[in-house]
Formats: C-alpha cells, structure tokens, sequence
C-alpha cells in the first residue's frame, strides 16, 4: 500500500488532471456553440456561451479566442441596440437604450483588449503550425479591439481616443491587406473626427491621401475637418478639398449632398470658393 502522502499527491495530481480535462472540454464546447449563436445574431446566447468558457479556466490557451469573440458578439449587439434607442419615440426608453449600449460598447474593448494582453503574457510557440495559429488569434483580436476602441471613443467616452489610435496603429502594422488598411487608416481619422478632434483626425486623413490621393472618403473626412476646426483660416483648403470629393465621388455616395451642403455654406457665407490644386502625388509602390 501507499504511503499517505503519495496517495495524497497522486489524488491532487488526478484531480488536477480531471480540473484540465473538463476545461479543455468546456472551452471546446463553448467556443463551438459560442460561433453558431454569433453566427446567427443570437448575441446574448453567444456572450453567455463564451462567458462559461472563459470561466471556466480564465488563463486556458483558448481563453483570448473567447474574449476575442465575446467582444465582437458585445460590439454586435451594441450596435443593435444603439440603432433601436436611436428610433425609440420615448424619451426614457431612448435614454436606457443608448446606456445599455454604450456598455456593450465599453465591455467590447475591454474584452479584446483582455484577449491581447492574455496573448502578449503566453510564450510565443516555436513549432511553424503553432506559431501561425498564434499570430493568427492575436491579429484577429488586434482587429475586435480596434473596432471596438473606434465605437468606444465615438460613441461613449473620446477622452480615449489616444488609446483607440495606438489599437488601430498596433492592428495596421499586422494587417497586411493593403485595401483593408486603407480603410482602417479612414476609420481611425473619422473616429477622431467623431471625438471632436479635428485637427489630429485631419493629419490622419493626409495619410490616407498620401497613400491614394484619390481616396474619396479620405477627401471628404480631411475636408470636413478643416472646417470643423472653426478656423476661418483654413476654409479655403477645406474647400478645395471638399470640391475634389464632389468631384469624384459617385452620385450614390451617402454624404455627397452633405458636402454639397457645406460646400455652399462656404461660398456663400464665407465667400470661398474651391481652387483647383494638384494632388498631392502617391506613395510610390514597389
């Protein structure tokens, strides 16, 4: 027989075992379930889902996935029930409605951003197979975090747009579709745009026009920023800027009449008129 204290060592060990094992098989099950409920716009089901599998071992190696995915099905639903509060008629059922969004938008970047900093704490893997799941997890919850830190700022709380810029600019830096980082770079200048930071949204802007001049939505933001600084001073190149997205944007485009708008705001009630300027060239691609 055993001494004692094996017996006690082999009973932890065997129940350490058990601990993991049913982890391993919460974490599978949830994650699995948590996809078809997200899938099927069941956001309520899906966060509980992921929530139980996060819960069930907080530091388990599929744990930022889970939170990855919690975030996206938050933002989701955020989403929803933003755009309901909006068309609510009544006035406190509008008010509650924007709140309880606003927290899903909240716990979306602290869920994506939790799924990062789980990431950055595990030791890279050295295997190939590994390694690229490893970076494939971390870049899709770079990306949750950045959209989530966009409707986060824009939406509840622009004194973390700092923040926000640093989200995009680590996700910009992983993302090697060179359209879908054009559009990131567009996103994170309007959600400067949307904090009220006009001047640091406009510098953003310029880098999306550096990259394609013709970046219509990069005309329109860089345009509008100018003149939302107030500054009178810096009208005449909004205007240009402004004319250059009339230009070329399609008729179908839905702020087109917007920057009409604006465009004959300045004409005739600052009296200035477009010029005609040359774009600033391209990057050069190699």
């Amino acid at each position: 027989m055993l001494p004692a204290r094996t017996q006690r060592k082999n009973a932890e060990i065997a129940a350490g075992n058990k601990k993991i094992t049913e982890a391993n098989e919460t974490v599978t099950r949830t994650f699995k379930a948590g996809n078809e409920a997200l899938n099927a716009k069941k956001y309520d089901e899906a966060i509980a889902l992921y929530d139980e599998g996060i819960n069930a071992d907080p530091t388990h190696p599929g744990a930022p996935s889970l939170l990855t995915n919690k975030s996206i099905a938050l933002r989701a639903r955020g989403v929803d029930r933003f755009n309901a509060a909006l068309r609510a008629t009544d006035d406190a059922a509008k008010t509650s409605g924007l709140e309880v969004a606003k927290k899903d938008f909240k716990d979306s970047a602290d869920a994506a951003t939790k799924a990062i900093e789980l990431l950055k704490a595990q030791t890279a893997p050295t295997d190939p197979a590994a390694m690229k799941s490893y970076e494939a997890t971390k870049f899709f919850a770079l990306a949750a975090r950045a959209e989530a830190m966009r409707l986060f700022v824009s939406k509840v709380d622009p004194s973390q747009a700092d923040a926000a810029v640093a989200a995009y600019q680590e996700y910009m830096a992983a993302e090697t579709d060179a359209a879908k980082k054009s559009k990131a770079q567009v996103d994170l200048a309007q959600m400067l745009l949307d904090a009220g930071k006009a001047d640091k949204a406009y510098a953003e802007f310029q880098r999306a026009l550096t990259d394609n001049p013709d970046n219509v939505d990069a005309l329109l933001g860089a345009g509008l920023s100018l003149f939302a600084t107030g500054d009178k001073g810096k009208y005449q190149e909004a205007a240009n800027l402004l004319q250059r997205f009339v230009d070329k944007a399609p008729d179908t485009h839905k702020f087109k009449a917007d920057a009409k708008s604006t465009l004959e705001f300045l004409k005739t009630q600052e009296n200035v008129k477009p010029q005609k300027t040359a774009p600033t060239p391209g990057r050069r691609r190699g």
